[in-house]
């Protein structure tokens, strides 16, 4: 009897309950949500996410970050400030909201699960195209224009219309005609396929890529695809040319730059300076250093100068290094070639190891903001200032290191102990003050390429021997001690390394430059240019 009972009063339970509300304005499930109806909650979040009205966005937006509150029915957000909290209204218009101090404990969290905010979230990047931050929006666009959903695209052309960032608003453009390239008509299609003709990226051949797969696209539309896409491989290909040819460039100054002092040692001297590499490194921790110095001393205003100011210390630094070892070690090895190879190999692994010990394994230096960003030549083709720099840096060094030699008495001094040491003497040239003079030049130069090296690469010890081998390469290709020879063969050896690499992987791009070189020299043993100096007659 009591069973029976029981079953009676839970049928009249379900029979007299009163209906739930249906769902049919934002206004309802927005009081769903607020009054924590577990059973109804979810039903109002599905509800919100699939009507996509941009008057919700501030309430989902709090919702999803968890400062959703509820204040006698209305949804609010809290945000803490120095002068207190401060209260926002979110709907059904966002405004500030005065609260007495006596209702703020009405104000009470409304907290949803994790899987409705997770339902929320589908629809976060519609709502991040409102965001003051340009970065968010063009995130939410590119976002958008992936997902290829049609119903997205009325608030993405409003938005789109709206924007006014430079950078934004191209992407914009691009993610609505996404959405049209997918899911539009013919006519639709055939927009888009024109805009994207005008795009020519690399975003829009993936796209194309894609759409040309779609089975239910007309032929017309495939074919105009097809040669769009043509064009842009073809444009493609121009870029990654230049982009070869000019990194080739700058990897080629700065083996000029290198080999330059590399150059005027081994061809007046005879000596096969294996630490040459080493000057590079202390150019580079010179530069390092000065820049911590500025850190710790100078205004910030002031970091930028710091690397121009880095480049005559470093020829300095430099020098006077190559100034001691010249004077405890290479002195004594002149017209000694295999004794100097195994000295000057032995200062390399000191010179690597002390920095090591100071400095460590790895830093690195801030490059100056003026050389931040790239010359844009075309779309896609950028051409980074630091490494336009390096070039410019380049034709200056060259320039003053060819007047030294041509217009100056040291310059004429050390042409002439570089063709004949013996008869140079004989006219009362010093000739060990100018073996000790055309070292230390030769050492600043290499000081000055590490200083530029730090705009492209970390400092490390044993930096200079990432380029000393490419440098003696240069010195004997170009022809011993002639100028015109290293920045030939420096300039063809970058640029060749550098299409070899794109065409192959890295380690098999160097081994074609190295038997490149070897037939080379088969036919030139002399080099491009060849000297008639003391160590071409030895």
């Amino acid at each position: 009897m009591k069973y029976l009972l029981f079953t009676i009063s839970l049928l009249m339970t379900v029979a007299f309950r009163p209906l739930a509300a249906q769902i049919d304005s934002a206004h309802t499930a927005i009081t769903i949500i607020l009054t924590d109806d577990p059973e109804r909650t979810g039903e109002a979040v599905e509800w919100l996410a699939a009507k996509q009205d941009s008057s919700t966005f501030r309430f989902i937006e709090a919702a999803v970050s968890n400062k959703l509150c509820n204040y006698k029915g209305e949804p609010v957000s809290m945000e803490e400030n120095q002068q207190g909290p401060t209260y926002y209204l979110l709907y059904p218009e966002y405004r500030t909201l005065t609260i007495p101090a006596t209702e703020k404990e009405e104000v009470t969290p409304v907290r949803l699960s994790r899987g409705d905010r997770l339902a929320f979230n589908a629809i976060m990047p519609l709502i991040n195209l409102s965001s003051p931050d340009a970065t968010v929006r063009l995130a939410a666009f590119q976002q958008l224009g992936n997902s290829r959903n049609p119903q997205s695209l009325d608030l993405l052309q409003q938005y789109a219309e709206k924007e006014t960032d430079p950078e934004v608003k191209p992407t914009a453009q691009r993610a609505i005609h996404q959405l049209l390239l997918f899911a539009g008509d013919d006519a639709h299609q055939q927009a888009s396929l024109n805009y994207f003709a005008g795009d020519k990226s690399a975003e829009a051949l993936a796209l194309l890529e894609t759409y040309t797969m779609e089975e239910s696209i007309t032929e017309a539309n495939r074919t105009k695809a097809d040669k769009i896409m043509k064009e842009i491989r073809s444009k493609q290909r121009f870029i990654d040319i230049a982009q070869n040819l000019f990194s080739g460039l700058s990897l080629g100054s700065i083996l000029i730059m290198v080999a330059l002092g590399l150059s005027i040692i081994y061809g007046l001297a005879g000596i096969i300076n294996m630490s040459h590499g080493e000057f590079i490194m202390i150019g580079a921790y010179t530069t390092y250093s000065l820049q911590q110095l500025f850190i710790a001393f100078l205004p910030q205003a002031w970091l930028d100068m710091a690397f121009f100011i880095s480049l005559p210390v470093s020829f300095l630094v430099a020098s006077l290094f190559g100034l001691l070892i010249e004077r405890l070690v290479i002195r004594h090895l002149y017209n000694r070639p295999l004794e100097s190879l195994l000295a000057t190999w032995g200062v390399s692994l000191i010179l690597i190891q002390l920095a090591r010990n100071i400095f460590g394994d790895l830093t690195s230096v801030k490059s100056p903001a003026i050389l931040s960003g790239g010359m844009e030549i075309t779309d896609g083709l950028i051409l980074p200032y630091n490494r336009l720099f390096i070039i410019g840096l380049t034709i200056i060094i060259f320039t003053l290191v060819y007047l030294l030699f041509q217009k100056t008495r040291l310059g004429i001094k050390i042409r002439a102990v570089t063709q004949n040491r013996n008869m140079s003497a004989c006219v009362g040239i010093s000739t060990k003050k100018i073996d000790m003079m055309t070292f230390m030049i030769g050492s600043g130069l290499a000081g000055i390429a590490g200083c530029a090296i730090t705009l492209i690469g970390n400092v490390v010890p044993n930096m200079g021997q990432a380029y000393i081998v490419d440098s003696f390469l240069v010195v004997v290709t170009g022809g011993v001690g002639k100028l015109a020879g290293c920045v030939a063969s420096g300039l063809g050896i970058g640029i060749f390394s550098k299409i070899f690499e794109a065409g192959f992987e890295a380690v098999y791009g160097k081994v074609l430059i190295l038997i490149l070189i070897i037939v080379f020299l088969q036919y030139k043993p002399k080099g491009l240019f060849p000297d008639k100096g003391r160590v071409g007659d030895d």
